[in-house]
């Protein structure tokens, strides 16, 4: 039996009124705790002045400031609950990249109302013709700086055996398990996880702002059973578990997505927690497809991202034939149930083949057991003189000197080789290290066309809420020429 959202909050609100649904801060950070009866009162609220807001004969979307906080989470779910199609968007989004989002969505819908003042006028009353139903719509494309949506086919349903995916399953979940958001609810991997939480019944404790501070408090605290991170989030979260693992006693498993994880950082979780806790998920939010990889199979396979789960993985050159095992090429992907689509926005975005495998251009290659392993793409690779150098391995490369917490590697024009090396770096609190120390660092590691040859100092990296470092924003730096100081 299947359930629409609404009537799934309304159950869980019969069955279990005083659990606690919600927890979040004000504006003032005070912690506030919503039973499942509060929160079903709340949606119910919201989703009356929804409808009274909206005109039933004009396709409309519903556009939700989509910081962590209460009203935000009331606010999704009462557009998920009313089955209005639902676009979570940064607070903090520039007026004019606002206003490209808001065009992308007039494409198809005549209404874009903006769900954080309901008597505001809507962005668009212009009547668009009406295409499949839409339960949300996730933004792509931050670590390239050009917008892209990317929407989930709808309207919503709960449905026990599906809900969440088979894949979200195989991480650890449980049904009613406490679980804890850190990513912000605009980004789809946290947003599909509220989403996700809010009809298995979950307890979700949402975070306003990362501090790995405050993470570890809220993990001890409210006796965190699971959660999803990405990789930015894990190295500053494991400098403070490492000395103090009982606070994450309760913590059964941890996800990771979207930006690579270094394999230091990765160890690091498989001794805290153990391999069989520690889950890997690599997809789009195009939804083409997905692989999963635990901690136990990582240790066998060092860098793989994993198999594909009710997903096929195929490599294929450029001219599109598929590529033997070992041999890099162009990841394509195909799923019985295709989760998203960019079809009204942006479909330069996804590639397809004949027979429906789709690319999001991605670069890999699969071992004979078909585990994939990910290579950087053709525009983030750094050319030396001919010498192709994978930023990743600098960057991992960089992190394992004690001092540093987070790096950065791109190409730096140079007269002779075309390009060199060229690194942005956060160094930890308080430390202190030379230029010249961190490239014979590199050096013990690195053969001598992939060491930084630039070093700039920097407080913090451009990375998008998924950790993906957004290299568009970085200017290749000249600062310190040769690596001494």
């Amino acid at each position: 039996m299947t359930l629409s959202v609404h009537r799934r909050i309304d159950a869980i609100a019969r069955s279990a009124p005083g659990r606690t649904a919600l927890v979040g801060f004000d504006a003032a950070l005070a912690e506030q705790s919503l039973s499942w009866r509060e929160f079903a009162d709340s949606v119910g609220q919201a989703v009356a002045a929804l409808r009274a807001a909206l005109d039933p004969g004009v396709p409309s979307c519903v556009v939700v400031e989509a910081g962590n906080t209460p009203s935000a989470a009331i606010g999704i779910a009462a557009a998920l609950a009313a089955e209005v199609p639902v676009f979570p968007v940064n607070p903090a989004t520039p007026p004019a990249e606002r206003d490209v989002l808001v065009g992308l969505l007039g494409r198809r819908f005549g209404h874009v109302h903006l769900a954080d003042a309901l008597d505001r006028p809507p962005a668009s009353t212009v009547p668009t013709t009406v295409g499949a139903p839409v339960a949300y719509l996730l933004a792509t494309g931050a670590s390239t700086g050009v917008p892209k949506i990317s929407a989930k086919p709808g309207p919503l349903r709960y449905d026990a055996a599906r809900t969440p995916s088979l894949v979200i399953r195989q991480t650890g979940w449980r049904t009613g398990q406490r679980q804890l958001v850190v990513g912000p609810l605009y980004h789809a991997a946290p947003f599909t996880a509220y989403v996700d939480a809010l009809l298995d019944m979950n307890t979700v404790v949402l975070q306003p702002f990362f501090s790995p501070e405050w993470t570890v408090d809220l993990v001890r605290r409210h006796g965190v059973e699971w959660v999803q991170l990405t990789p930015t989030h894990m190295r500053e979260i494991l400098l403070l578990a490492r000395p103090r693992p009982e606070s994450f006693a309760s913590l059964r498993a941890v996800l990771h997505t979207a930006a690579r994880c270094d394999a230091d950082t990765k160890r690091g979780w498989i001794d805290l927690l153990g391999p069989e806790r520690v889950f890997e998920l690599y997809g789009a939010t195009e939804g083409i497809g997905v692989t999963l990889a635990r901690g136990d199979e990582w240790l066998a396979r060092p860098g793989t991202v994993g198999r594909g789960v009710l997903t096929q993985l195929r490599v294929l050159d450029d001219g599109g034939e598929q590529v033997a095992p070992g041999v890099i090429g162009t990841v394509f992907m195909r799923t019985p149930h295709r989760v998203g689509r960019s079809d009204y926005v942006d479909e330069r975005a996804i590639r397809t083949t004949p027979d429906g495998f789709a690319t999001v251009g991605d670069r890999g290659r699969l071992d004979r057991d078909g585990y994939l392993y990910l290579e950087p793409r053709d525009h983030d690779t750094i050319n030396v003189g001919g010498e192709k150098v994978d930023p990743h391995e600098v960057e991992a490369a960089l992190m394992a000197h004690p001092a540093v917490v987070d790096a950065v590697a791109l190409a730096v024009p140079h007269q002779a080789l075309g390009s060199v090396v060229g690194a942005h770096v956060v160094l930890r609190p308080g430390a202190s290290v030379r230029k010249a120390d961190l490239a014979a660092h590199c050096g013990r590691r690195l053969a001598g066309y992939k060491i930084p040859k630039h070093f700039t100092f920097v407080d913090r990296l451009p990375r998008s809420a998924a950790g993906k470092v957004q290299r568009w924003r970085l200017a290749p730096s000249h600062e310190g020429g040769a690596p001494t100081r």
